[in-house]
């Protein structure tokens, strides 16, 4: 059996939602557990969590915040008692863990049972191999016969083989375009208006510092619709900007209102400052959902897919000229869209169907 565990459940935002995707996808598979940590109490966590169990068997264990670490910690302590009682349980799934704790508790927690251990990780190396215990320890835990690393993207994947040659290391297909899912798309009339949508977690990163205020001077440029909820207390205040934007729509989004706001704009925007540009980008999936373009920075994975498939235009990095970029992009209805849109489909046909749910079967 297949323990597929993600102790960051309770967080604002993708990672549920990423893992209902996932269920979706994979099918109600009786050899498969989703081992989740829950915030008791929280009414929204709970929706999500009857979501998924509509996809498969799930056991929950209590945390009292979406921290990483305390998700991990608690995560191992689940699993303790899980494989006292089920003795079928041989491989263990982490969708998303705190790699250091891990690596510091597996060996007591290990079982000669377990004959693979998958962590996947988003980041690159850097923060692990800056200090040498901290890499001994990592390196030590991604050495163990058992233990396989699993990125998003290749460009993570070149990185990692570097920086630790001797771990197994392989990239995982994302699960989150559903095979048989009808892109959820509007007609929408031509307009000289344009509409882009900043959406998911609210945070300092994607670049709202210096976008609301372009859009609050100038009206007449376009709409630009910022919707979710603040990923952490904390940016409430470092966000001020936020304060009296008509375009801020402040609140955790359902998939469904996810969905809905996102198929409402011409364009979704990616625009991630202090980011690691190695990594995937989930509204990139998103924006394939809803059939509408996204505009990225052209750099790492996220410019990459735009210069492969076309799904996208590539955004000036120098902020002063984002409005005159905004004045140039195709609006719905142009020709110049429609290739937009064609390089929309050529990206979703790449990620989802039969022949991605089967690859990411095989390496789980």
């Amino acid at each position: 059996m297949i323990v597929i565990v993600q102790p960051w459940f309770s967080a604002p935002g993708h990672p549920s939602q990423s893992l209902i995707n996932l269920s979706k996808i994979v099918g109600d598979i009786k050899n498969i557990i989703y081992l989740i940590a829950v915030v008791p109490g929280n009414k929204q966590v709970e929706v999500e969590k009857n979501k998924l169990m509509l996809n498969g068997e799930v056991i929950d264990y209590a945390v009292n915040s979406s921290s990483i670490r305390e998700g991990t910690l608690k995560a191992l302590m689940s699993l303790k008692k899980m494989l006292s009682t089920n003795k079928l349980i041989d491989r263990i799934f982490f969708l998303d863990a705190h790699l250091i704790l891990l690596s510091v508790l597996w060996p007591f927690y290990a079982r000669p049972e377990i004959k693979k251990l998958g962590l996947v990780y988003l980041l690159g190396p850097e923060r692990v191999a800056r200090y040498g215990i901290i890499k001994n320890l990592v390196n030590l835990f991604l050495k163990r016969k058992e233990v396989v690393l699993f990125l998003r993207t290749d460009e993570l994947v070149s990185d990692w083989k570097k920086a630790f040659p001797h771990a197994r290391i392989k990239c995982l297909p994302s699960l989150e375009l559903p095979e048989d899912e009808e892109p959820v798309s509007v007609d929408r009339l031509p307009s000289d208006t344009i509409r882009l949508g900043v959406l998911g977690q609210i945070r300092v990163g994607k670049s709202l510092e210096w976008l609301v205020p372009i859009f609050k001077d100038d009206p007449p440029l376009g709409k630009l619709t910022v919707a979710g909820a603040y990923s952490q207390f904390s940016e409430r205040k470092r966000l001020t900007v936020l304060q009296q934007f008509d375009g801020f729509q402040e609140g955790f989004l359902s998939e469904d209102n996810l969905l809905r706001i996102a198929v409402e704009q011409d364009y979704l925007l990616m625009l991630y400052d202090n980011w690691d540009e190695r990594m995937e980008g989930a509204v990139m999936f998103l924006a394939a959902r809803v059939h509408r373009p996204v505009i990225v920075y052209d750099k790492g994975w996220c410019g990459r897919m735009v210069r492969t498939y076309g799904n996208g235009v590539l955004a000036p990095r120098d902020h002063g000229e984002f409005a005159a970029f905004v004045k140039l992009l195709p609006r719905c209805g142009s020709e110049g869209y429609r290739r937009l849109l064609d390089g929309v489909c050529a990206f979703r046909s790449a990620h989802a169907g039969p022949s991605v749910k089967q690859a990411f079967l095989d390496i789980l």
